[in-house]
């Protein structure tokens, strides 16, 4: 894959993210001043209808993926997306938002094939790591971006509008990828795709990747339990303003965008188990800490380090996948992991809203924290398994070559 093609992959996914997360960190304010709804509830119902089109769509167009035209199917959705985009801001009502933005993630789910499409084209290790640290940059990019845009659109009169200038990207971005990856072997074939994707359903459904799969929805449930009400939370306990809050809310992804330029990627690739199963053991730890300190200048501080723990288990458990059995044979499998991390989006905000109507804002920290640590520890229990397996694997091998 050339240059030019990983950059416009690498555009498309920061201007969706974008976009998707613009309003996210305010959709309570938005839709009880805007829509004049119950923003806590209405903000639950949202993200779960939104959580379930994804789950449901990412592995459909997997399969689509694998017997169409990959590059006609990226362009379609794009020109869809910028349809949808045209008419967010028209809605003049709740329900109208929330179907809008339905179809809108239909067809904008295929937008998350791009990132495993992309590693599969790497030639080697080295290239995966690399692959999965820039996209992370990318991803932790976005969500600054959008976080401080979205202080100030929040403020407008009518910050919807703002979707008029990403359908107008995405229209761009439409035209630009019919020149770019019509020329992609990796996109235009999809003999590549079958070629790749030729594993058999019992591999597909070993128990390791049924394990690894659980590892993931423990792992996002847990990053992504705090996220909903997080603002609510440190407005009721600091007076910070709304661009302040903003700040508190990206800052891991702050974090992540500095170490992208200072992590070790050898380093990463040959511990990944290990670092897997410390740092998310550790943002286990640190977010029970984010309880309980009072001065804002420790919870920034807290709130830093857990940062740096995120972005290196969030490339860890990605790698994991890559440097698996199922992820080397079938790198569209990721599709099936991307449904279990919106899985656990879908679930999220339900246990947020459970935990922060019995305990108040601090209740969701904690179901965080044990999540977290429940899934270090199913981490370091699959990591023995397969080093068994292995062992056994090698010894069966020597006896065969013994009786030979």
């Amino acid at each position: 894959m050339t240059k030019v093609e990983k950059g416009f992959i690498y555009s498309c996914l920061l201007f969706t993210f974008i976009s998707e997360m613009l309003l996210s960190p305010f959709y309570p304010q938005l839709f009880s001043d805007y829509f004049q709804v119950n923003g806590v509830q209405a903000t639950s119902l949202f993200i779960i209808c939104c959580r379930l089109i994804v789950i449901v769509m990412t592995p459909i167009w997997a399969e689509a993926a694998k017997r169409w035209n990959f590059q006609k199917m990226i362009t379609s959705a794009l020109i869809v997306m910028a349809g949808c985009k045209l008419f967010i801001p028209m809605a003049e009502t709740f329900l109208q938002f929330l179907v809008i933005s339905l179809v809108l993630l239909f067809f904008q789910s295929s937008m998350y094939l791009l990132y495993p499409a992309m590693v599969a084209s790497s030639q080697s290790d080295g290239d995966k790591v690399k692959t999965t640290t820039t996209y992370l940059f990318v991803f932790h990019g976005s969500v600054i971006l959008s976080g401080i845009a979205g202080s100030f659109v929040i403020n407008q009169l009518f910050p919807l509008d703002s979707y008029y200038i990403f359908a107008l990207i995405d229209l761009i971005l439409a035209i630009v990828s019919y020149f770019v990856l019509s020329t992609s072997n990796v996109f235009t074939k999809k003999e590549e795709f079958q070629k790749k994707e030729s594993v058999s359903k019992g591999v597909k459904w070993q128990w390791a990747f049924i394990a690894y799969l659980l590892i993931v929805f423990l792992f996002y449930t847990g990053h992504h339990t705090i996220r909903p009400y997080f603002t609510v939370y440190l407005d009721s306990i600091y007076t910070i303003s709304q661009q302040g809050l903003s700040l508190l809310y990206v800052m891991p992804s702050l974090v992540a965008i500095v170490l992208q330029f200072l992590l070790p990627k050898r380093y990463l690739q040959s511990r990944v188990k290990v670092l897997l199963i410390s740092v998310t053991g550790i943002t286990g730890g640190l977010l029970f800490v984010q309880v309980f300190v009072e001065p804002v200048w420790l919870f920034i501080f807290v709130r830093i380090i857990y940062g740096l723990c995120f972005f290196v288990s969030l490339a860890a458990i990605d790698i994991f996948f890559f440097q698996m059995g199922i992820g080397k044979k079938s790198p569209l499998s990721y599709s099936l992991v991307t449904s279990v991390q919106n899985t656990a989006l879908l679930f999220s905000p339900i246990a947020a809203l459970t935990m922060f109507q019995q305990n108040g804002g601090e209740g969701p920290f904690l179901l965080s924290g044990f999540l977290l640590i429940g899934a270090a520890l199913c981490t370091a229990l699959l990591s023995i398994s397969l080093y068994k397996a292995s062992l056994n694997q090698i010894k069966r091998g020597v006896e065969h070559s013994e009786n030979l």
